[in-house]
């Protein structure tokens, strides 16, 4: 039986590194306290949970700030790279976001690899860092906040309301946020235990790249081709602006390198 991957993303500050750590019972990821993120490229983790060995694919943060390690489409271009090169395929996708408020770009981000590069074939679980603050527990932001996910059709497989840091040492035997850190750990083996794929699903490259490589990179193709190609990425580009809440340019030079990923990968793809 092959390891399941289990793809953790999300924006940088999210906490994926440590919510690594916290399903792992043990600091396996490397964090920081730093505003921009510290993983450059995608990391691989093997964890037990429940008698059962996952990859966790720990990756660059999304939405990174100008002046971070990582410029925020090429992040996106590292996680699309992951995605389909995982000969074993994928079984879940572990989508971390920090509360208690939400960001604009969770929409696009969310769509972008779960409706668009996945196509709704891989579960999703959304994993809500941040509050162990929260007066009325952490559930209940998901309580107060479901709403917003269902106008936007984002249904997760399963909802983990969590906190990833012990907090301050407040005795020589423990920490402030002990109890809702051994909470959240259950929460998180939990979802991931009963929400995975048992046959991995392989992330298909996309036709309207795959359109574009097998008409504006094949020697001899007329003229008409060609502009037809042109066509398909703009609707590419379109989808990407319609689904994703992306701006024109964005979606664009998103395209673009997407597209030469595929170009120079499409031999092995």
């Amino acid at each position: 039986m092959t390891t399941p991957n289990v793809i953790v993303f999300g924006e940088t500050g999210a906490g994926k590194s440590s919510v690594i750590n916290l399903i792992a019972g043990f600091d396996i990821a490397p964090i920081s306290n730093r505003p921009v993120g510290c993983t450059f490229q995608s990391t691989r983790y093997t964890v037990d949970i429940g008698g059962v060995l996952f990859n966790l694919h720990d990756t660059a943060g999304l939405d990174e700030a100008k002046g971070g390690t990582v410029a925020k489409h090429d992040a996106i271009v590292q996680l699309y790279t992951l995605l389909r090169r995982l000969n074993t395929g994928v079984s879940l996708l572990v989508f971390c976001m920090r509360g208690p408020r939400i960001k604009e770009s969770c929409v696009k981000n969310w769509r972008l690899f779960h409706e668009i590069i996945c196509q709704r074939k891989v579960p999703i679980v959304l994993a809500v860092t941040g509050l162990e603050n929260e007066e009325n527990g952490m559930d209940y932001w998901w309580t107060q906040n479901k709403e917003y996910f269902m106008r936007y059709e984002m249904y997760p497989n399963g909802v983990a309301c969590i906190t990833a840091t012990r907090g301050k040492k407040m005795s020589r035997d423990g920490y402030r946020f002990d109890e809702e850190y051994a909470e959240s750990q259950f929460k998180m083996r939990e979802a991931i235990r009963t929400v995975y794929l048992r046959t991995p699903w392989q992330v298909p490259t996309a036709e309207w790249f795959k359109e574009i490589i097998e008409v504006s990179y094949t020697p001899g193709k007329d003229p008409e081709e060609i502009r037809q190609s042109r066509l398909v990425l703009g609707s590419a580009t379109e989808e990407l602006v319609k689904r994703c809440e992306m701006t024109g340019e964005e979606a664009k030079d998103l395209a673009r390198k997407l597209n030469t990923f595929q170009y120079f990968n499409h031999y092995d793809l």
